[in-house]
């Protein structure tokens, strides 16, 4: 049963794990565990959704959002993800309650099996029950209050199940959609520029102002933070480390293993290949193409340009393959041998193999006889100097830490005592800034953080990576807020030229459509209408070679009838217009569709179904509770 709702739904571990990723119990029923006289939020069927709970949810929906957007949130966003949260919590609380009244239980022992089940609880050694509750307690919760809900869900899932085992779709379902997910279609379609129109714009002062006062709130100017911050940097630190060679002799001899390998060689190839050739003479003359290839080469000829001249001549049979450092064993044997019996920039002779004829040039060697302190000086003396600095990087963000905590309001003690340098970003929006330091996205989900931005207060150490950590505070906060006029009146002028260009352009292409309803050939519209059809033949819904929208617009027309197109038009996000005209249509017999492309076809359609009537559950559960909401509390 579980297997069938992983493939059918969002199962239960899954948000498991998110929950705990994240802030558990976003969406769930666990007014249970809560009390007091904290105000509500929602009440549904006399059950309190508490201010608590919503806040709990409102945080965890926000962070899911932005991850599956990737990118930062921001204060416009609010009321929809506020509405949604508080929607999820009342849709949690009818389905606890719709489990409960169909009898739906769920076992102690199944809990259990489920909780040892749960990846993030499990170590080396399998499950382990201390680690578990320290995991929930560290996130506010106990135990019982984890294990009630888990139940919870539990028993949500197995309604879930009942709805999702009662979906059937029939084999005739699955065919026919199979034969319409494989039908071709030829096209005839043109392209109409806006931008054969923007000349013939005018945009005057009046236009300007009215598309002003009309849609001000195109222009308005994003949310900007300008921060300060303090970064330490294990590579910063590792720079200013003195060394001298003796220091990184004797480091060198500490950690010998570390910097001796097993002897490599990096080697370039020409291989002529014999393939399916048969007989001495065949053979001979492979032999003499791959002597030829050797003799240019020693004659003063580059490797590289005597094998690429040879690979336009030669063709699929010829081949130059550069290979990084490989050990002895790896290649053919012939090659092998040769390969570590020669001298960097040496050219062997022809080798015959099993594949073919070779040649190859040694490139480079390490390891083994190489092994030396000079061939590993540059490796020592980067690991000398973060070895000798790690200990100053984890006493210095542990100071970082401290102090920008204890001193919420300032980063002036935290770099005081470090020796780090206060450093000024220039303004950024949610979105970051172009690169560097404010793009990075712990810096700006930090910088617009309610505690930063609101609160004032310095932020906590970010992990840039794990050697570069970071702290930081907001200096200067810009709200969102009208442009004035003369700052995007440049701005206007292009989007009313645009907006009038395109509708030129769909004026065009609806008198186009007319004459083509009207009986006129192809030939003679574009003999009028000064445009050029392009030709599609036999195209896929999911074909590259035409445009997406011209596609999808394609598909959804009918079947040409009595030997007439039919046709239709799209505007395109550039402003241009497309018409379109499907000239045939050919949808494969039923006995020409796979039986496995079928079983992929049911299984897709069921999930549809599945999610449609699941879907209508929550609605009818939705319609027939009493519920109400308290969204001015939110």
């Amino acid at each position: 049963m579980l297997q069938v709702i992983r493939d059918w739904a969002t199962g239960w571990v899954a948000t498991a794990i998110v929950a705990l990723l994240i802030i558990p119990f976003a969406f769930w029923g666990i007014n249970y565990y809560f009390g007091g006289t904290e105000p509500v939020v929602a009440v549904v069927d006399g059950q309190e959704v508490k201010l608590t709970q919503f806040q709990r949810a409102y945080a965890n929906f926000r962070l899911q959002m932005q991850a599956l957007l990737d990118q930062d949130l921001g204060a416009a966003d609010d009321e929809w993800l506020k509405r949604q949260a508080l929607e999820k919590l009342v849709e949690s609380e009818i389905l606890n309650r719709a489990t409960r009244a169909a009898g739906l239980r769920v076992s102690d022992e199944q809990v259990r099996e489920t909780i040892k089940n749960i990846e993030v609880f499990r170590g080396e050694g399998g499950f382990n029950r201390d680690f578990y509750e320290q995991s929930v307690r560290r996130l506010g919760m106990q135990p019982s209050v984890y294990e009630q809900q888990l139940r919870l869900d539990m028993a949500t899932e197995q309604l879930q199940s009942a709805v999702i085992d009662s979906v059937f779709v029939s084999e005739r379902e699955a065919l026919e959609a199979a034969r319409l997910k494989n039908q071709r279609r030829d096209l005839v379609y043109t392209v109409i520029p806006a931008d054969r129109y923007r000349g013939e714009i005018t945009v005057t002062e009046e236009d300007i102002e009215t598309f002003y006062r009309e849609n001000a709130q195109l222009y308005r100017k994003p949310e900007q933070v300008r921060i300060a911050y303090i970064e330490l940097s294990l590579d910063q630190l590792a720079a200013e480390v003195a060394v001298s060679e003796q220091e990184l002799r004797d480091y060198h001899a500490a950690n010998r293993a570390k910097y001796d390998i097993e002897e490599q060689r990096k080697i370039s190839q020409i291989l002529i290949k014999t393939g399916e050739t048969t007989g001495d003479a065949a053979v001979a003359e492979v032999r003499a193409r791959a002597e030829e290839i050797l003799q240019a080469i020693r004659g003063g000829g580059s490797f590289e340009e005597i094998a690429r001249e040879y690979a336009e001549k030669l063709g699929p049979e010829f081949s130059l393959t550069e290979y990084g450092f490989l050990k002895r064993g790896i290649l053919q044997e012939e090659i092998d041998a040769a390969a570590f019996a020669m001298q960097v920039d040496e050219i062997s002779d022809v080798i015959q193999s099993k594949l073919g004829f070779h040649i190859i040039k040694l490139i480079e060697i390490r390891g083994g006889e190489m092994n030396s302190f000079e061939n590993a000086v540059d490796e020592v003396e980067r690991d000398y100097r973060h070895a000798a600095a790690e200990a100053q990087f984890i006493e210095l963000a542990d100071q970082l830490a401290a102090l920008s905590y204890e001193h919420p309001d300032t980063l002036e003690f935290a770099a005081e005592s470090t020796g780090l340098a206060i450093r000024q970003s220039g303004l950024f929006t949610r979105s970051g800034g172009e690169e560097g330091f404010t793009a990075h996205p712990a810096v700006i989900s930090a910088s617009f953080s309610e505690d930063v931005l609101i609160g004032g207060n310095n932020s906590e150490i970010l992990e840039i990576t794990d050697s570069h950590l970071a702290v930081l505070r907001v200096i200067d906060h810009l709200p969102e807020a009208e442009s004035a006029l003369e700052e995007v009146r440049e701005d206007i002028r292009k989007d009313v030229e645009f907006t009038r260009a395109s509708l030129r352009a769909h004026e065009k292409g609806q008198a186009i459509l007319a004459g083509l309803r009207e009986g006129k050939t192809f030939e003679a519209v574009a003999e009028e209408e000064a445009v050029e059809w392009q030709h599609a033949a036999d195209v896929t819904r999911d074909d590259v070679n035409v445009n997406r929208t011209v596609l999808r617009t394609a598909f959804r027309l009918g079947r040409p009838e009595d030997g007439k197109p039919v046709t239709g038009g799209v505007p395109l996000g550039s402003g241009d217009y497309v018409v379109i005209a499907v000239t045939t249509v050919n949808t494969p017999d039923r006995d020409t569709v796979g039986e496995n492309e079928i079983k992929d076809i049911k299984l897709q359609l069921g999930r549809q179904q599945a999610t449609m009537e699941w879907g209508q559950v929550l609605q009818e559960l939705r319609a027939r509770a009493d519920v109400k909401l308290f969204t001015d509390r939110i």
